[in-house]
């Protein structure tokens, strides 16, 4: 069985935001890495790798190549609250990392 992306109508959770290109700049989504931290800057920069990777996954489960893509590191912008997005993120399959689809990108339902 395939994994594929689920709505993410969960509880809130304290994130780290990164901004995120892929495609020419044709597909903008956020990724969300959920953080004890208070402030970016505090995060880890292994976290960082792992907002590429998670980046990857979600351009590969909606069917775009990854070969082009741009993760604002410098814009690990803020710490956020996924209850500010309620019903507008995806959830990568198995994991607590979370997706808010912007342009180009499809929306969950």
């Amino acid at each position: 069985m395939q994994s594929k992306l689920e709505p993410y109508n969960g509880s809130g959770k304290k994130v780290v935001v990164y901004n995120t290109y892929a495609d020419k700049g044709r597909l903008h989504f956020d990724v969300f890495i959920p953080t004890d931290k208070s402030q970016a800057s505090q995060v880890s920069k292994d976290v960082d790798a792992k907002a590429v990777e998670y980046a990857k996954e979600f351009l590969h489960l909606i069917g775009k190549p990854s070969d082009d893509i741009e993760v604002n590191m410098c814009e690990r912008c803020h710490i956020d609250n996924t209850d500010l997005y309620a019903s507008e993120l995806w959830k990568l399959p198995g994991k607590e990392v979370f997706i808010w689809p912007m342009e180009g990108c499809p929306k969950p339902s």
